[in-house]
């Protein structure tokens, strides 16, 4: 399979903006990720985007492809960081909101949690949307690996002060979890926060797939392969419920 990363320097609370640079950036690939707040950056006064899941449907059945993105959901009084997966014929099949806002900038204090991380089929492969801080809670990714989620896209929009730690724990979370993790930072600046290229494909035993914007090739079934001959997942003991 191809995927690729669409790692761009966000306009800054400018949705139609973002969504040409978009269409722009998407290459020929069989999953294109786009990070969080992808059309308004992360702006704590972001309003609901109603045509942004629209868009992305269009943009996946014009350029046959899977998209996974994030926006703003929700309604005016309840906000929510959100993201969303379309298969390449426009269905909606995976929708998930952040369930831990980042505190440090308000986040929470802003927008509404997410209590769960759905597990579902997209492009073939047993998929998990997480979005940047979410990261740093392996709980999170765990459940939904002893689920059955064998990649976890992760949409952010990481910081450069704190870009090791980013590369870090995707790799931790690839590794524990025997699973494929695609990592999707913005670059550029908003009025708050310096981002770096950052993006970063990992494989189920930590190894880099891709760096960076674009797109690269990678097979479903090397985390199948691994579950089976190296069986942590199985051996795990402690298991919610």
């Amino acid at each position: 399979m191809r995927a690729a990363l669409l790692e761009f320097d966000t306009v800054w609370e400018d949705a139609a903006a973002n969504r040409n640079r978009i269409a722009a950036l998407v290459p020929n690939a069989d999953l294109v990720v786009l990070p969080e707040m992808a059309f308004s950056g992360f702006s704590m006064a972001a309003q609901p985007d109603t045509d942004a899941v629209p868009y992305m449907v269009r943009l996946a059945r014009e350029r046959t492809t899977a998209v996974v993105g994030g926006y703003v959901g929700g309604t005016t009084r309840a906000r929510e960081n959100r993201a969303v997966a379309i298969a390449a014929d426009g269905e909606v099949v995976g929708e998930y909101t952040k369930v831990h806002p980042f505190s440090p900038a308000g986040e929470d204090v802003a927008f509404v949690a997410g209590t769960e991380m759905p597990v579902f089929s997209l492009a073939g492969i047993s998929t998990a949307l997480t979005i940047c801080y979410d990261l740093r809670f392996p709980e999170l990714f765990r459940d939904a690996a002893l689920r059955g989620a064998e990649l976890f896209c992760v949409l952010a929009n990481w910081p450069a002060v704190r870009v090791d730690h980013w590369r870090t724990l995707l790799r931790a979370r690839a590794i524990e979890n025997q699973a494929f993790v695609f990592g999707v930072n913005r670059v550029g600046q908003d009025p708050n926060v310096n981002y770096v290229s950052s993006s970063l494909a990992v494989g189920p035993q930590g190894e880099t797939i891709h760096e960076g914007a674009g797109p690269f090739a990678f097979d479903p079934e090397d985390a199948r392969r691994w579950r089976a001959e190296f069986p942590a997942l199985r051996d795990a003991r402690w298991k919610r419920g």
